[in-house]
């Protein structure tokens, strides 16, 4: 029996609308260094802008790769990925009520 979702992963996930805020964050300071500065400074800062937004663009890249993979592999093993999130739910609160008792 295979599982079908339409839009497991969605449109707007965070991590991606976070790239995407900050490559305007750095369009913007992009923007207003371009009348404040001068000389060395200014090609310092277009230096560092640019490689802030190589990596963003890395980043964007390699978060909708990542979230490709990780619906074709619950698309492929919708059970199995089922139990696991209830085993590590399941430790993770054993976990949390031991720190708990430890620290009454």
């Amino acid at each position: 029996m295979e599982l079908y979702y339409k839009d497991l992963i969605s449109e707007e996930a965070s991590l991606e609308r976070l790239v995407d805020d900050l490559m305007l964050v750095v369009q913007g300071a992009d923007q207003f260094s371009d009348p404040a500065l001068s000389g060395p400074q200014k090609e310092a800062i277009t230096s560092r802008l640019q490689q802030l937004k190589a990596h963003c663009t890395r980043l964007k890249e390699h978060a909708i790769t990542t979230a490709h993979a990780t619906d074709k592999a619950l698309r492929h093993h919708p059970y199995s990925s089922i139990g696991l999130a209830f085993a590590l739910g399941f430790l993770t609160a054993l976990l949390l009520k031991r720190q708990r008792r430890l620290l009454d």
